[in-house]
């Protein structure tokens, strides 16, 4: 009889899909991580539309060429849920609520005391604080049968899907890697992707607030003779949100007893860096866009920023 010693443990494959590639990166935690390889494949438009899977069927037979290609069949994955799918609430739970009971609790009180926009979700919770005899609790919530339909693809394309996670919060964790943020700080997290930003708060590195917010893109037909103000109408609208988040975060709900500290804006959209002059124009905020962090792969070469999300789930394996 043959006995295995020392069996190779599978590397753990980070993903991320969005309307329009898929990524994916091996990531190596430690200082200074390593990421050691990176790949992407642009996806046709029309086969996912605003996180939604359109066309499963040609969704997963690209998804097997992005398996085959990059030899990582049989491998387990984490994939980042779509931002659209995702709802994030804070709740109280009381002081004597054991933590690996909250969840049960909390599943009894989804749809009764606990209004989430959408049925039958899969979430999972962290205590963020303890104090006047409650458990504050974080609460992350996607649609089940949303996060199936990518599980369901990335099974049958031979992977074995074994985290689902947030990307917001994985951005967050490359910051927080890198030393660019402070736990007494109050930060806004922009993530800009073709024709959606999702905006997010940070505060004790812990998620606060998030909304995706969609857009409309001129990219096939934007007159390049009317200059930047055509392109800072595009944003009108973003802007306009914006706006409201951070006087309702800043005046509503802390009574102007806090200052958002500094933006940081992350994203692969082709007019990011008019969209980072743009938010230094309009707010008096420290803004730090993709040029802040770099990252060396394993050929010397820089990490393109669009894979930061990804990066940043792979550093959970610390």
């Amino acid at each position: 009889m043959a006995i295995r010693l020392f069996q190779r443990k599978k590397r753990i494959v980070n993903m991320m899909l969005t309307d329009y590639a898929i990524r994916f990166a091996e990531v190596t935690p430690g200082i200074p991580m390593k990421v050691e390889r990176y790949g992407e494949r642009l996806i046709p438009p029309g086969i996912i539309k605003k996180g939604d899977i359109i066309d499963p069927n040609e969704l997963l037979s690209i998804m097997e060429n992005c398996v085959d290609e990059w030899k990582i069949k049989s491998r387990p994955v984490r994939f980042l849920v779509p931002d659209s799918f995702v709802a994030m609430k804070e709740e109280k739970v009381d002081i004597d609520l054991e933590d690996d009971e909250i969840n049960s609790y909390l599943f009894m009180k989804i749809g009764t005391s606990i209004h989430l926009p959408f049925e039958n979700p899969v979430f999972d919770t962290a205590v963020t604080n303890i104090y006047d005899g409650k458990k504050h609790i974080l609460l992350i919530a996607a649609p089940e049968e949303k996060v199936e339909e990518y599980v369901s693809v990335f099974e049958k394309s031979g992977l074995t899907p074994v985290v689902a996670d947030v990307g917001p919060l994985n951005l967050y964790r490359l910051y927080y890697e890198m030393a660019l943020v402070k736990e007494e700080d109050h930060y806004i997290l922009l993530h800009l992707k073709q024709g959606s930003l999702t905006i997010s708060i940070f505060h004790q590195h812990q998620p606060k607030f998030m909304k995706p917010v969609s857009f409309e893109t001129n990219e096939d037909t934007i007159d390049v003779s009317s200059g930047e103000k055509s392109e800072l109408d595009e944003f009108m609208d973003v802007f306009s949100e914006l706006d409201k988040v951070i006087n309702f975060y800043e005046n509503s709900l802390h009574k102007g007893h806090v200052r958002i500290s500094a933006i940081f804006l992350n994203g692969d959209f082709i007019r990011a860096n008019f969209f980072k002059r743009a938010l230094k124009d309009r707010y008096s905020l420290l803004v730090y866009g993709d040029e802040t962090v770099e990252i060396t792969v394993k050929d010397g070469g820089l990490l393109p920023a669009g894979f930061y999300p990804v990066v940043g789930l792979g550093l959970k394996e610390r």
